[in-house]
């Protein structure tokens, strides 16, 4: 009965901290997809409304948030804890106009738990193209 036991704890020591990590990976991908929807909500927003919009990192406060018309707070979004937006990105914020179209071209460099993952923001039509 002991063996059995000793046997189920090192069992259990040694698949929590694999679960943790595939957790981790897991809220990662979840931001990642997310934040994808929401850049293209908020170029959705502009071209219906008519309006400027702006998905802007706040990196004090470890959030995202999309504005509307350069004022009115639409959505509000936490990173994970696991990751950060890196100084080395050349971007702190996506711009969209009234008609939708990209303002400023860029990357956004993320440190994730699995390594860098990089946001790329084209001009033109507001192309964003994700890549590890």
């Amino acid at each position: 009965m002991l063996l059995v036991l000793v046997v189920l704890m090192a069992i259990v020591a040694i698949s929590i901290p694999g679960y943790q990590t595939f957790a981790i990976k897991k809220e990662e991908q979840r931001f990642f997809d997310i934040l994808q929807q929401d850049i293209y909500f908020a170029q959705s927003q502009s071209y219906s409304l008519k309006k400027t919009a702006k998905v802007i990192f706040r990196e004090t406060k470890g959030t995202y948030e999309i504005f509307t018309d350069l004022q009115s707070v639409v959505l509000s979004r936490k990173l994970p804890n696991s990751m950060t937006l890196k100084k080395t990105s050349n971007l702190n914020e996506i711009y969209f106009n009234s008609n939708g179209s990209v303002v400023q071209s860029g990357t956004f460099r993320f440190a994730t738990s699995s390594g860098e993952k990089v946001l790329v923001v084209h001009l033109g039509r507001g192309r964003v193209v994700f890549s590890e």
